[in-house]
């Protein structure tokens, strides 16, 4: 039997923050433990029986959609909770359904990991900072302090344009931004966007609006990858001798950085000296020594070009677990050897990162910590029966 949209309408407004929480903090997913930590914490349920039983009136509704939570090859118990489509015209204030886009069931869980780790520092981080200030906790208030902080983690990929656009506005920050660099990078940004959205037009034109077509963004570094093909297309005779990695260093902007699911936590000023920390996301538990130092390089290389002095630079590494945290801070501190003299030339890190074009006084602006949020005893039944919920 099918809900009417008047009904639809009513559990909506009734549950407008929870549904704001999965819109812009989850991106449209976020699992359902994470969500009753949100509810209680903003008061939006008293217990456990008051929670479950908002959520199931929105599945009920058609507003959301309940589905078994996996990753890493392994199934847990925990549920995830994804918009559906009235649920997300709702909060985007749409007139019709045919006016948003459904969330796609997963073929991979990379959408629903990012939210688990973006939740989990919000959770951890932010909240806290904004009960000790205030006591009282609401969505409007995580807002603020994120926006506060300069983070973009409530941004999704390819939305470097919109944030280095509100950053400029910063007037704590404007005596340290260089608005040419700045400027230069958006308009970098606004090419490779053209580029891609003619792109998907094309595909779309390939298959009479039918089927997927020619797949634009298939993978992590896409639009890292579209961003050099501009760069080469400027003039074949000043780039024919830049070396691969320079095109990369040059060519990393904020998109690339938020595609690769790094996410800039908190810009302070700190004696006259922006701080800014960044997160390194490894939701697929993949990284390397090597692949840390090119991104830690290209990183720095970019800020570097948004801030007119010196800044420091905090790297958090955050990974799937201990074990993992571990493994790669102890591959990224091992020493190496010269091949021929077999001296210690430095950590591993330390080379990698000379290589990409950080040498030491530049290294000495960068700092490196290797974290992780426990992600597999708190949600993968790492600790059984230890991070259930009632179902």
């Amino acid at each position: 039997m099918s809900v009417s949209n008047a009904n639809k309408q009513e559990i909506c407004e009734r549950n407008q923050e929870l549904l704001r929480i999965i819109y812009f903090i989850g991106n449209k997913v976020m699992l359902l433990k994470q969500l009753s930590q949100y509810a209680f914490a903003l008061g939006l349920a008293s217990n456990l029986s008051d929670f479950y039983s908002q959520i199931a009136k929105l599945e009920q509704n058609e507003i959301i959609r309940r589905e078994a939570f996996s990753a890493y090859g392994r199934k847990s118990q925990l549920q995830m909770i994804t918009l559906r489509k009235y649920g997300i015209r709702y909060v985007e204030g749409k007139p019709n359904s045919y006016s948003v886009a459904s969330v796609p069931r997963a073929t991979s869980n990379e959408r629903i990991l990012v939210s688990v780790f973006k939740n989990c520092y919000i959770l951890s981080k932010i909240l806290p900072r904004i009960y000790k200030e205030s006591k009282i906790i609401t969505l409007d208030k995580i807002f603020d302090l994120l926006k506060r902080d300069c983070s973009t983690l409530l941004l999704n990929k390819n939305e470097g344009i919109r944030y280095l656009s509100e950053l400029t506005g910063d007037h704590r920050l404007q005596p340290y931004l260089d608005i040419v660099g700045i400027e230069h990078d958006i308009e970098q940004m606004r090419i490779v966007a053209n580029k891609r959205s003619q792109g998907l037009k094309k595909g779309s034109y390939a298959t009479n609006g039918k089927g997927k077509g020619k797949k634009i963004h298939s993978s992590l570094e896409s639009s890292l990858n579209e961003a050099i093909k501009a760069y080469n297309n400027v003039s074949v005779h000043d780039n024919l001798f830049v070396s691969p990695k320079n095109k990369r260093i040059e060519c990393f902007s904020v998109d690339s950085m938020l595609n690769c699911h790094y996410h800039i936590a908190q810009v302070k000023i700190i004696h006259n000296r922006p701080v800014i920390t960044v997160l390194m996301f490894d939701i697929h538990n993949k990284q390397d020594a090597h692949r840390i130092a090119a991104d830690i390089a290209c990183i720095f290389h970019m800020l570097n070009r948004y801030m007119k002095n010196e800044f420091r630079l905090k790297i958090g590494v955050v990974c799937l677990d201990e074990v993992a945290s571990i493994r790669v801070k102890n591959a990224s501190n091992a020493f190496v050897r010269d091949f021929v003299t077999k001296e210690i030339k430095g950590t591993r890190l330390s080379t990698a990162l000379n290589d990409w074009c950080i040498d030491v006084i530049m290294q000495e602006q960068i700092e490196v910590y290797f974290t992780h949020y426990d992600v597999y005893n708190q949600f993968l039944d790492g600790i059984k029966h230890a991070n259930l919920l009632r179902q």
